[in-house]
This record gives C-alpha cells, structure tokens and sequence, in this order.
C-alpha cells in the first residue's frame, strides 16, 4: 500500500485529512516540520508521498523541502496545502518540483483524484527537480515580451479611446484567466506550465480583441455546419495576423498564445464557434481560459461600482454560463467552479 506523510500543525485538519485517505493509503502524521524530518529521515521507513502544509510555526512547509534529502526521495511525490495558491507559493513550489497543491477546506473528490492520478503509475519518473521552467522561457524571453506587450497595449489603447472605451474588461479577463492557470497549475501540475508561463498566458489574454482595432464593425455569431467549410474574414484572424508581425525568437512563446487566443477566443467546445468550428478538446485549454473569462466578467462586472463584486455577482455570471455550457471545456468549467473564493476575495480586495 502507499504511504503517505501528512504533516500540519493543526489536529483537525489532519483528522479530516485521514479520513480522506485512510480507506486507499497507509497514512502517517506529523504535527510539526521538525517531526516530518524526523519520519523522512528514518532510513526504515519508505515514504512514497508527502502532504505538507505551507503555514506552520518554527518550521515551515518550505523550509521543510529546504532541508530535505533530495537524492533519498527523489521518487517522492510532494503535495502542499494551503489555504490559497498564491503567486509567490506557486513558484517556490515549483522550484521544489511539488506536484500541486490541496487547498482548503478540502475537497474529497479532489483529493482522492488527483492522487489517483499520481499514483497511477508508481515506478514513474522522479518528481523531485531543480529549476521551474527547465529553460523554457528564459529571463530575456521575459524581458522582450513585456516590452512587445506593452506596444501592443499601446496600439489597442489607440483603438479603445477612438472608440470612447476603456480597458477595464480585458485587464478583468486577463486576471480572471492569471487566477484560473494557478488553480490549474495547483490542482493539475501540468509539465508544459510554469510560473512563467502564467505571467505570459494571463498576459496574452488581454489581447483577445485587438483584431477589432483593424476590423472595428462585426457581428459574431453561431456558424452552421455549411458555414465553417467558408471562413469568413473576421476581427480574430486580423487579431491573430497584428499579434504575429514581431517574428524574434524572444517572444515566440507569447506570440503563439495570444495569436491562438485572438483567433479561437469564439470558438465553442460543441464545435459551432468561429472561425474554424474547433471541436471538443481541439479547442487549447488556455484559449478556452480566456472565453470563459470573457463570458465570466461581462456579467460579473456589468454594474458601474466595480468594488461591489460578491458572492452574489459570482453566482449571477455562473448562472449565465450554465446557460450555455455547451460552448466551454468541461474542465475549464470546473476550474472556474473550483476558483471561487480566489476570485471574490481578489476583486473584494
């Protein structure tokens, strides 16, 4: 049976934990950092997955991974909780290889899920790494896309104050989808997503609508089956052709996500969405982040005070995306679901 190390300060917590756990794993509880040390550095017991709280007192859940023998449980699955996944946590858990995060209150499906899938196949690869995003996206890429962001910000600010807008929704979006990629990156732990891919994608989805600053005047609507065969020219091909132009290496990564959002931001997961009729899981997951998003605060923000979002705000933009469910992935749905509290307490603050 797999052995978890579950290690909290608090009593409660870590009952309601086991319970959880106690009918598919050998569980195993500490009640300080210094304990966990203890168990992990018994060379006769085999810990095959730690669950550690990020908050406790004399010595933290970060410091307990700073202190740990890395070559010992190189195959060890390590899991946080904590009570938001903040920007901060996510990236020093990264830099710690961690798995994910479980939030709380817990969420026994969740729970149970998500080590279901980590366990699934036990002899796989060690988790345990020693750098967030294995050189993907370097701190030149970094620099160089917040510098071509930000002329292309200037470009749709251009657009927008012809046209006596602000751009007030497209930051709400791009926050909305920062808060939803690191929910995903918590709870799923995706390889291909690190810390810094999150500043980039949030910041690709505040572009969505930049085609219209070229093709200002459109109606978008819901294509037939004899429709997508024709594809139309539309302020989401002119938006992917604008974000394209800048061809340095440097932004690369940038370009193709926010040229993918700006030309599949209409598409719908039932495969009736412009301009191509993307079906299914067809439609990129973090393009569908965005169109949730967009849907989200146009009903969460269409009040004049912005300071008064609530609970309530929150459940009136999901009633109106439950009305037309069919059009979103159904684990973009669920994540939305799944970022409530973070995303009142966000826009409450």
């Amino acid at each position: 049976m797999i052995t978890l190390l579950v290690v909290d300060d608090s009593e409660i917590d870590r009952t309601i934990l086991k319970n959880i756990l106690a009918s598919t794993y050998n569980v195993i509880e500490a009640n300080s950092g210094y304990a966990a040390l203890e168990i992990l550095n018994n060379p006769t017991l085999k810990i095959d997955g730690l669950i550690l709280d990020i908050n406790m007192p004399g010595l933290g859940g970060f410091e307990v991974l700073s202190l740990l023998d890395k070559s010992r449980h190189a195959g060890m699955h390590i899991l946080l909780i904590s009570a938001e996944a903040q920007k901060n946590n996510i990236i020093r858990a990264a830099n710690f290889g961690c798995s994910g995060f479980f939030k709380k209150p817990y969420d026994k499906d969740q729970v149970l899920t998500k080590l279901k899938a980590l366990y699934a196949n036990k002899d796989a690869a060690p988790v345990i790494q020693t750098n967030i995003s294995n050189g993907t996206i370097t701190d030149n890429e970094l620099r160089a896309t917040a510098v071509y962001a930000e002329k292309l910000r200037r470009v749709y600010l251009t657009y927008l104050m012809a046209e006596k807008k602000n751009d007030s929704l497209y930051i709400h979006v791009s926050e909305i989808v920062h808060i939803l990629l690191e929910n995903y990156f918590a709870i799923k732990a995706p390889r291909d997503l690190t810390p810094e891919g999150i500043e980039i994608i949030s910041q690709a989805a505040y572009f969505y609508d930049i085609g219209r600053a070229i093709i200002r005047q459109e109606k978008v609507k819901v294509l037939s089956q004899a429709d997508i065969d024709e594809i139309p020219e539309t302020h989401t091909i002119a938006g992917a052709d604008l974000v394209a132009v800048n061809s340095s290496p440097n932004v690369a990564f940038f370009v193709k996500v926010a040229s993918d959002i700006c030309m599949h931001h209409h598409e719908r997961y039932d495969g009736r969405g412009i301009p191509h009729g993307l079906k299914t899981t067809i439609n990129n997951i973090y393009t569908q982040m965005t169109a949730i998003a967009i849907e989200f605060c146009q009903t969460f923000f269409d009040h004049e005070e912005e300071a008064q979002v609530s609970e309530s705000d929150y459940v009136r933009a999901m009633q109106k995306i439950d009305s037309d469910k069919e059009a979103f992935r159904p684990d973009v749905y669920d994540l939305l679901a799944a970022s409530k509290d973070d995303i009142i307490s966000h826009f409450a603050r």
